[in-house]
């Protein structure tokens, strides 16, 4: 074996040896941060289909709602719609139809991106509420009415203290 051939081979093996656990690392890395990505993404989706008729709107969903820039960074379409639908929950008065459609067209942007290209507009725009939860709201929100009406319609509040029975 003629010497050059001979140090080329131990150059080749230095290389594989050496480049072949590099490599394999930079490509988990990789992959790793692109699954992170994708996980983000779709922890993101799930939460705004979880809570898209809240009301009042659930704080995982304002949160999320809030990450969209950063998360979605990538994905122009999704970023002008959010921007969008933020623009129309800021606006006095609120157009409530308009807002749901833009809400329901983001959400159907994101699943677009993510793979669900069999997520219907009418699929999004379902919702389960069963009328406990909603009779619940209700009642809780009436207690809270007039609980805040007898106090702003109250003066003061007289507190004795009880006599303790022998």
């Amino acid at each position: 074996m003629p010497a050059e051939l001979y140090k080329f081979q131990i150059f080749a093996n230095f290389l594989a040896i050496f480049l072949g656990p590099v490599t394999a690392v930079l490509i988990t890395l990789w992959y790793q941060r692109r699954k992170e990505k994708r996980d983000t993404k779709q922890r993101i989706f799930l939460t705004l289909m979880a809570h898209r008729r809240s009301n009042p709107p659930h704080p995982a969903l304002v949160e999320v709602l809030n990450t969209l820039d950063v998360v979605f960074e990538d994905k122009l379409k999704i970023v002008q719609l959010w921007h969008e639908y933020y623009d129309l929950a800021s606006a006095k008065p609120l157009n409530e139809p308009l807002l749901e459609h833009k809400y329901i067209d983001l959400l159907s942007e994101i699943a677009q991106s993510l793979g669900y290209t069999k997520l219907k507009q009418t699929d999004i725009d379902k919702f389960y509420n069963p009328r406990g939860i909603a009779d619940q709201y209700d009642l809780q929100n009436k207690i809270q009415q007039e609980f805040l009406r007898v106090l702003q319609n109250t003066s003061a509040l007289v507190v004795t203290k009880k006599e303790e029975s022998k």
